[in-house]
């Protein structure tokens, strides 16, 4: 088994910490995962990489055979009954996800660690640059995911009680100062007002540029297809959430009509967008403070940004 390290660029100006390799046992078990329950030949000696994204708890790793190609995805910490739920639970995701053309397959689930394997699609994650030349694409994709019948077993996602849980982590720890804590909690309070009584349809949860992908048409008659990736928070919600999330992803929370025109919403929906976006910054902002290190100058960033939305005027 050959192993060797891939790893993702991102286009921000951040630069993102990696995370670190994966433990040699979640290497193994990768391997073992697909050449033996999947191709039934453990006498196949395949190649692994795995990619240093540095905010997933899950190591991602590579697995490719002469002929076949798998991303596995296995709980960094084990040992965690956490991690391994957490896992199980993005394994049950992507599997309903990919029975309605909306993801990869899953091919394979581990009942043990909670890790699964998936086929490796043909193309690459989207950058910002590129999202933003395949808008209205982009905005069919979401509303698909949007008007897609959701799970039975689906919990609700409130990014309200998201940020308000990090924001009091922030708070035991002193991660940030006493000025931001109070820019977000007026955030928190503002949104509440405004997204009260949304309806509740399947979600992404966290649809951004690196969870959009890109499969190259296999002839010049077949279009582009856009698919997503990373379902663990797939469950229902607000979609004018997903919206925010985006927009602020691609940095024009200044700007959003663009892509409110693209996505078709109504003056309600709109409402709740402009809510959302700053609900949308402080949630990452928040989340980054919390992990600290290298994370931290990402917070002041998005803190920044975040005070210039709600001290700003109206966006265009």
């Amino acid at each position: 088994m050959q192993v060797s390290r891939s790893i993702e660029s991102v286009d921000q100006a951040f630069e993102w910490p990696a995370s670190e390799a994966p433990d040699p046992f979640n290497l193994t078990l990768a391997s073992k995962m697909c050449v033996v329950l999947i191709l039934g030949d453990p006498s196949i000696q395949p190649t692994v990489t795995y990619f240093t994204s540095g905010w997933s708890p899950n190591d991602v790793i590579a697995v490719t055979t002469p002929s076949f190609q798998f991303i596995v995805k296995l709980p960094r910490q084990p040992c965690l009954s956490d991690a391994v739920l957490t896992c199980k639970a993005e394994a049950m995701r992507t599997a309903w996800a990919a029975k309605h053309g909306l993801g990869p397959k899953v091919l394979c689930i581990d009942p043990e660690s909670g890790g699964f394997a998936m086929e490796r699609l043909r193309g690459h994650t989207l950058t910002v640059d590129m999202i933003k030349s395949r808008l209205p694409a982009v905005m069919r994709l979401l509303r698909r995911i949007h008007t897609t019948a959701p799970a039975k077993w689906m919990w609700r996602y409130n990014p309200i009680a998201v940020v308000t849980n990090q924001l009091e982590a922030i708070k035991s720890s002193k991660a940030m100062e006493s000025d931001k804590v109070r820019l977000i909690e007026k955030i928190i309070s503002n949104t509440e007002k405004t997204v009260k009584g949304h309806p509740w349809v399947l979600c992404h949860n966290d649809f951004h540029s690196h969870n959009i992908f890109l499969q190259p048409a296999e002839t010049r008659f077949r279009a582009d297809k856009l698919m997503a990736i990373d379902f663990e928070e797939s469950d229902l919600g607000d979609p004018m959430w997903d919206l925010a999330y985006l927009i602020v992803d691609l940095e024009l929370e200044q700007a959003p009509h663009q892509m409110e025109t693209l996505y078709g919403v109504t003056s309600d929906e709109r409402l709740r967008v402009r809510a959302y976006i700053p609900l949308a910054l402080a949630h990452c902002a928040t989340w980054a403070a919390v992990r600290g290190g290298a994370w931290v100058q990402h917070s002041r960033e998005l803190m920044a940004r975040s005070k210039g939305v709600v001290d700003g005027s109206n966006p265009a």
